[in-house]
């Protein structure tokens, strides 16, 4: 893809479960905007349209009736919603030596139309003017924004039960990485009963993004309010009982989470809708008991408008976005969209990866043959070549999405696409798109079709870098395909650049790997400390640190203790990040020291790049809020000073 750090947050996503976004800040609980009377919600309706400029996904040309009772449709209700939101996600990317970082904020006015069915509501919620900044590692990005306008553009639909619990979700395109409408839907959800008492407590299990919660509610009257209608405070506490991957990959005992949650709302119950929330969610994600990935969200919304009805021309715009829509998942399926998902019915593995296929083949609508399937992407593909800007960029997203999943519906004949990706030219767009639709998947059979590709383009040193790269993204490490790999290469004549790449992508495979091989992925790392320990060159031994750093939890601080103390800069500045995932004080120790005390400006920052990762007791953090207090370096204070927001939790008590 063009942006290869979609591809990494793709990765994320699966280990860490999902989207996760940061601190925006907003406000933190003011009296609610009174809901209005159906006559006063209508003018506000009408000039609140004009105010936020909000565009239909397409043009009516009959004029406006003259009277907007006989224009109105009260077949929808609907909210508007001032809404401040925005994300934060840190990790270590397999394969690399550097921390990955990515940030969007997300501002503007949230519209949300509602309809009464039967047995369920009907919701679209969409945000047709919002202001979007995103930044990846320090940088502005404006792939990443033009992708996170385009979802909140077009919105998302999704039916609830009549008490708020979100049943399915309905997308005109996959979202395969940044799932930012998806998110906000689910932060939003609160599932209130039908009848409520002044006072008022239940409890349930939920599920999200995270992984399945004990959900805790709490209802108390707003005495404050003058509204005739019932507002109430509503809170909402959760623990995580399983995370994402626990379900999927049954690694409770390897992968952890450390989950805070805070949430208030104002809830109007005649109307059976919010009127303000604020929700404060952070996750730390461990990997052995050492930091993997840090994530935080935070959603600001309040009422500012309502109305029971809705105009022609935003009827119209529902109904487009309703014969527009393309995908449709159930709740549970929404965050493991990208084909991590698990079956929960009981059977063997073959009968699980079986029930996979068939649902995967439901949700893309394949009822014919991979043949016939294949020729539809191939379609796509010459159609995308002729096309550019924005309509390229959706191309490009439906094309990744279409190929992800043939590649999941059919995993006995992705030969199908190794036979076109042995011919693409490194700088054609399917070279890429194949290679990270593969890279995408968790299977073994994208695992070896990328294999497979791999033996055939040994020969060319680009193709043959760039396959390793994706292979080492692949989201499911095992160690089969670690030694196949691992043969291809021992069988093969290569140059030092290339034998360099082999490395990097086996720490990426040990990492992921080792979670249930420790055996193998141990004796790597004996491996790589060897040859580290026999480097002749300044640059081998840089290599061989990169490569053991990317493997942190396997390693002790006496591993690499003499490479710290290094005079040479660059060997202690590699040292120094490889301490990042190594447990235990002594590392912690020695980064703090060489925070505080090291004469180059460089190796300080790399210090408190790696504490970032740790998981630091009240003394260091004390200790660094100390050196934030005296640091003159701009960077590094900034640095810090993440760390401390990052374990600074929110104080608030949320029980009335």
């Amino acid at each position: 893809m063009k942006n290869k750090l979609l591809i990494m947050l793709a990765l994320v996503c699966c280990v860490v479960a999902g989207a996760s976004l940061y601190l925006f800040s907003g406000s933190s609980g003011a009296e609610a905007s009174k809901p209005q009377s159906a006559a006063a919600s209508n003018q506000t309706q009408t000039s609140k349209s004009n105010e936020t400029n909000e565009t239909p996904a397409f043009q009516q040309s009959s004029k406006p009736a003259s009277s907007p009772a006989d224009s109105a449709s009260y077949e929808y209700n609907k909210q508007v919603f001032d809404v401040r939101y925005g994300g934060d996600i840190a990790f270590s990317a397999p394969g690399t030596s550097v921390e990955q970082s990515i940030r969007f904020d997300l501002s503007g006015n949230l519209f949300q139309y509602r309809q009464m069915r039967q047995d369920q509501i009907y919701h679209l919620i969409r945000m047709p003017d919002p202001t979007v900044t995103a930044v990846v590692n320090q940088e502005t990005s404006p792939e990443i924004v033009d992708a996170i306008r385009q979802q909140v553009q077009e919105g998302i639909e999704f039916v609830t039960t009549p008490e708020g619990e979100i049943q399915e979700v309905y997308l005109s395109q996959p979202h395969t990485s940044l799932k930012t409408m998806e998110t906000i839907a689910f932060l939003m959800q609160n599932i209130v009963p039908e009848t409520v008492n002044d006072q008022d407590q239940w409890q349930r299990t939920e599920q999200d993004y995270n992984g399945e919660f004990s959900a805790n509610y709490t209802l108390k009257l707003d005495d404050s309010t003058t509204s005739a209608n019932n507002i109430y405070q509503l809170f909402k506490r959760r623990e995580l009982k399983k995370a994402l991957y626990d379900q999927a990959r049954g690694l409770e005992n390897k992968l952890s989470a450390e989950y805070t949650f805070s949430h208030k709302a104002l809830w109007d119950q005649t109307n059976r809708m919010l009127t303000q929330l604020s929700v404060d969610e952070s996750v730390q994600h461990h990997m052995n008991g050492q930091p993997l990935a840090t994530s935080r969200n935070l959603l600001d919304m309040k009422l500012t408008s309502w109305a029971d009805n809705i105009s022609p021309v935003e009827l119209a715009l529902i109904k487009h976005t309703q014969a527009g829509r393309q995908v449709q998942l159930s709740a549970s399926d929404v965050f493991l969209s990208t084909g991590n998902g698990t079956n929960k019915a009981s059977g063997s593995q073959q009968q699980q990866a079986e029930a996979k296929d068939a649902r995967d083949q439901a949700t893309q609508g394949v009822n014919t043959t991979a043949e016939a399937a294949y020729q539809e992407i191939k379609d796509l593909y010459d159609a995308m070549l002729a096309l550019d800007g924005l309509e390229r960029m959706k191309a490009e997203n439906q094309l990744s999405a279409m190929l992800q999943n043939f590649a999941r519906a059919y995993p006995g004949n992705l030969d199908l696409l190794t036979n076109d990706l042995t011919k693409f030219g490194t700088s054609e767009p399917g070279f890429s798109l194949y290679l990270s639709a593969l890279s995408t998947v968790a299977s073994r059979p994208a695992q070896d079709a990328m294999l497979t590709t791999l033996n055939a383009r040994m020969s060319e040193t680009q193709a043959a870098t760039s396959i390793m790269a994706s292979l080492a993204l692949s989201p499911q490490g095992n160690t089969q395909t670690f030694e196949r790999f691992s043969n291809l290469m021992d069988s093969r004549a290569m140059t030092d650049n290339l034998s360099a790449n082999v490395d990097l992508a086996k720490s990426a495979m040990v990492q992921r790997m080792g979670v249930e091989d420790t055996t193998t992925a141990n004796g790597y790392v004996s491996e790589q400390l060897q040859q580290l320990k026999a480097s002749a060159e300044p640059s081998q031994t840089l290599h061989h640190l990169t490569v053991l750093g990317n493997m942190g939890q396997y390693l002790t601080f006496s591993d690499l203790k003499s490479y710290t103390e290094q005079s040479n800069a660059d060997i202690r500045q590699r040292a120094t990040h490889a301490l990042r995932f190594v447990p235990g004080a002594d590392a912690t120790q020695y980064l703090m020291q060489t925070l505080r005390d090291d004469a180059n400006s460089a190796t300080r920052e790399v210090a408190a790049n790696s504490l970032s990762y740790r998981s630091l007791d009240n003394k260091t953090l004390d200790q660094i809020q100390q050196q934030i207090a005296q640091e003159s370096n701009q960077q590094i204070k900034d640095r810090l000073q993440g760390i401390v927001d990052k374990y600074a939790q929110a104080q608030t008590d949320v029980t009335p």
